[in-house]
């Protein structure tokens, strides 16, 4: 498992994204066999039972969790999380898409977005950076992002039309291959982080074997993010 101290080091307690070892999250359910899930939770600490996950749909909406929702159903239609309350545990899944971590270490308060292809055209990670400024008071000049891994820049290959569609909206490409980290970047920066405080893990889920990719495999496996205070 991947721990983030970019972000652990100014006040998340934790910062985390699982490898295959840890194996797939994909079910929530806590007779799974394969229990990924539930040993990612374990290894940083936390109750398995109280991460509060995203519904995903590859929208733009943003949930707000409290100690209220711990341990309860997924928030519906949501693409992105955000809290306040030390102790909630945020946590999304993804094979490709990426994952992006935001923590204002002065408020504090914390949000975890789930940027796929269709949620980057939304721009749900500045979307995630406006719900925070708007419900707790962040400073987004403050803010720390992590674009966390995902599909990179060489091998995230889409139709013709996908690519122009892409461009058109002022989102970065080379000819078939779509940027997601970069294009995140830009739409963090254009919320109004600084881009020295917007970091890129690098890593692709692609070409790395170390992760579930749904493009390389199409097998339904699922790697875990999570980001707590």
């Amino acid at each position: 498992m991947l721990r983030f101290d970019i972000l652990e080091s100014r006040g998340a307690r934790v910062a985390a994204f699982t490898e295959r070892g840890d194996g797939d999250c994909a079910s929530r359910m806590a007779n799974d066999a394969n229990g990924g899930r539930i040993r990612a939770a374990r290894a940083c600490g936390i109750a398995p039972e109280r991460v509060v996950y995203a519904g995903q749909v590859h929208g733009n909406r943003v949930g707000r969790a409290t100690t209220a929702d711990v341990g309860g159903a997924a928030f519906p239609a949501t693409d992105a999380l955000t809290t306040d309350c030390a102790g909630v545990p945020l946590g999304i899944l993804v094979a490709d898409c990426t994952p992006v971590y935001l923590l204002d270490p002065e408020r504090p308060a914390i949000g975890l977005a789930h940027a796929g292809r269709e949620g980057t055209r939304a721009d749900i990670a500045g979307e995630t950076v406006r719900a925070m400024a708007a419900a707790y008071g962040c400073d987004p000049g403050r803010m720390v992002a992590l674009i966390g891994p995902s599909a990179g820049p060489d091998r995230y290959e889409v139709s013709e039309e996908m690519a122009a569609a892409w461009v058109a909206e002022g989102l970065p490409a080379r000819r078939r291959l779509l940027d997601l980290w970069e294009a995140n970047a830009c739409l963090l920066e254009a919320a109004g982080l600084r881009r020295k405080r917007i970091h890129i893990a690098g890593l692709c889920t692609i070409s790395d074997g170390r992760f579930h990719s749904h493009r390389r495999d199409a097998d339904g496996g699922r790697n875990l993010a999570l980001l707590m205070l």
